[in-house]
């Protein structure tokens, strides 16, 4: 597996989806948030249906009369496709069959680019018979995980799991060390810094997919239909959090965002994942359980079209229709982030790395009102100085650089660990040629 760019390669199978929803907030009743999504849309500029597992489009004749009544405001179309008759549903985003009565996911694209699609708790994407059973070939898949909520089966199921695999449960499957995907997820893990702070890995787990798998590759589907195939290419990417918090996404999905452990520095109200070649930054964002062991997950996360937000910024979804997530900054991101109504449909743990490193110390969570830069020391004035030099001879790793250096002066983290990281990062014989340049030698 290639991991160096952050693009997900075919080495790693991608497991079929299901529909992933609009824009509206979760919790809406169904049918409110679909008339919601018909009165913001613009006139659709295509329409499409999700047929054999994704999504193609309606074409001929249809797509104008469909426009037309869109734009005449009516909520539901007769028109004819391929030789049969539907009636299509703007509110509940369904074209239903009117022989059969089998119902299937209808979504838009407008003019404006924006994107427009039933959320899986409508049932889109999902055949249903005339008496609003699933088809036999959905039945298992639909009764699983709430994609976008996140909510379990049940505490009842929940505490079987617990009990089964202890905290879990079944939902991660530990793997042997000989297993060929434990080796490539510990060596990415270990090869870009962690190794030299002395990280030892305790265990890798295969976190189980399911139902939010499918939903992640339908989003992908969507993303690629909306801006192209490079928008809807997962990337990898790391997820740091407490122990508490990465058990409750490996067993029922993001309940919360870990945007409040990085304070001043976050970029936005929302999930911030690592590239596979930071894994330090996301590491620091762990908190250990009761074994002093953190965790850390390899998630795969569609991006779509990312803005740069700037850190200590308070969005909390996109600016407008044209974008689907943020980043740091468009070239090498540090973070990329994902927003809190995306981050169960969007984003997909992989593997769980449980390990240990002593001299790792995670930054406290703060609010922006108490990460207020403290008076640099003389000590500290000479960082500006190297940091400069460093990056003239690897300018590739200074954005890491330049925000842990941010965090050191607001003193979220020490002097000491500081230059750890910067051992680590940057290599002694990177740094002893700095340390010579600077003394003229």
């Amino acid at each position: 597996m290639d991991f160096s760019s952050g693009d997900v390669k075919a080495a790693i199978m991608r497991p079929a989806g299901v529909v992933v929803g609009g824009d509206a907030a979760a919790g809406t009743p169904a049918l409110v948030r679909g008339w919601f999504e018909f009165q913001r849309s613009a006139a659709p500029a295509r329409f499409l249906c999700f047929h054999d597992g994704g999504w193609v489009d309606v074409d001929g004749e249809a797509v104008g009369q469909l426009r037309r009544a869109f734009q005449d405001r009516r909520a539901m179309v007769e028109a004819a496709c391929g030789g049969k008759a539907y009636l299509f549903d703007f509110l509940r985003m369904v074209r239903i069959d009117a022989a059969t009565g089998e119902e299937a996911a209808l979504g838009w694209i407008d003019d404006r680019g924006a994107c427009f699609f039933p959320a899986p708790d409508c049932g889109g994407g999902r055949k249903r018979r005339r008496d609003g059973a699933p088809a036999e070939d959905e039945a298992e898949s639909s009764s699983g995980v709430d994609e976008r909520s996140g909510e379990s089966r049940g505490a009842e199921a929940a505490a079987k799991r617990r009990k089964a695999g202890g905290a879990w449960g079944s939902a991660a499957a530990r793997l042997e060390e000989n297993d060929k995907y434990y080796q490539v997820v510990s060596k990415l893990f270990l090869s870009y810094g962690m190794a030299n702070l002395g990280a030892a890995i305790t265990a890798v787990r295969k976190v189980a997919q399911g139902a939010r798998a499918r939903a992640f590759q339908r989003q992908g589907q969507l993303l690629a239909a909306a801006r192209g195939d490079a928008a809807g290419t997962p990337k990898f990417a790391w997820y740091g959090a407490s122990a508490e918090d990465v058990a409750t996404v490996v067993g029922r999905g993001f309940a919360r965002t870990n945007a409040p452990r990085l304070g001043a520095r976050k970029h936005g109200d929302g999930l911030h994942l690592s590239p596979p070649q930071c894994p330090y930054s996301s590491a620091m964002l762990t908190k250990a359980d009761g074994n002093g062991e953190a965790h850390i997950v390899l998630c795969r996360v569609l991006m779509g079209r990312p803005e740069v937000v700037p850190a200590k910024s308070s969005q909390s979804r996109p600016s407008s229709d044209d974008y689907d997530s943020a980043v740091d900054k468009l070239e090498n991101p540090q973070w990329y982030v994902v927003w809190s109504k995306d981050m169960n449909t969007r984003v997909l743990p992989e593997y769980v790395v449980s390990f240990k490193c002593p001299k790792l110390q995670p930054v406290q969570e703060s609010s922006e009102a108490t990460s207020k830069p403290k008076t640099p020391s003389p000590a500290r004035d000479m960082f500006p100085r190297l940091l400069a030099e460093i990056e003239l001879l690897v300018p590739d790793k200074c954005g890491l650089l330049q925000e842990y250096y941010s965090s050191f002066k607001m003193g979220q983290i020490k002097k000491d660990q500081f230059i750890r990281f910067l051992r680590s990062y940057i290599g002694d014989k990177v740094l002893t040629t700095v340390a010579k340049k600077l003394r003229g030698c």
